[in-house]
């Protein structure tokens, strides 16, 4: 599945494409100053931990150029300017965040951060439409791993007829059952998921919130 957003060409990549989401998410909600902007990014965890301003205003800098943003000025801010730049989000900015958001939600690909991101926006989506998303996600990610677990037969049969060492086979082994074991959870995640959609919003964020003080002990 490519990142890329049909209705905003040029084609962004992967991570270009994850940045643009979380971005685009953030202002759906209102708008906001950039340094505001950058402080609730690096806030969200590892995905955006390590982004940097100036990384941050070249993209509003596109966005806005492409029409997905508008860009004004206020007045207020700190030094010699006196002002600041605030962002919020425009008609065409949210149909390509709509667009992009169900593009990440319904299909697999190796981009976890992208649909780390777009996770926490799925309730900006009707609760039926993000159940059918994330069982079309199931679908590609058990594709996927039936593909890694006949990779991993295949190295184990090498291994077997002396055409790898025990080292090498050791070593994909290891690294293809970590990669297993987190589809395994994120499949485990997604069916819970849909299922606490089922319930209606408020309903299911109860049951979201319940299921994980359990799991905490």
């Amino acid at each position: 599945m490519s990142l890329a957003v049909s209705m905003n060409p040029p084609a962004a990549s992967p991570a270009q494409a994850t940045r643009m989401l979380m971005v685009l998410g953030v202002l759906h909600a209102g708008a906001r100053h950039g340094y505001e902007l950058h402080r609730i990014l690096v806030a969200h965890g590892t995905v955006y931990a390590d982004l940097k301003k100036p990384t941050l205003y070249h993209l509003l800098a596109r966005l806005a150029a492409q029409g997905v943003v508008d860009c004004r000025s206020e007045a207020g801010a700190r030094g010699p300017r006196g002002e600041r730049l605030v962002y919020s989000i425009t008609a065409h900015g949210r149909a390509v965040f709509q667009e992009l958001l169900r593009s990440v939600l319904g299909s697999y690909d190796d981009n976890g951060a992208g649909f780390q991101v777009a996770a926490g926006f799925l309730a900006w989506i009707p609760a039926p439409e993000a159940q059918a998303l994330l069982r079309n996600r199931c679908t590609g990610l058990h594709r996927r791993r039936e593909e890694i677990r006949a990779a991993v037969d295949q190295h184990l049969a090498l291994m077997q007829d002396g055409a790898m060492s025990e080292q090498q086979a050791t070593s994909r082994f290891l690294s293809a059952d970590h990669l297993l074991g987190m589809m395994d959870a994120e499949l485990a995640w997604m069916e819970k998921t849909i299922e606490f959609l089922g319930q209606g919003p408020r309903k299911a964020l109860l049951a979201a919130v319940n299921s994980r003080r359990r799991a905490a002990g």
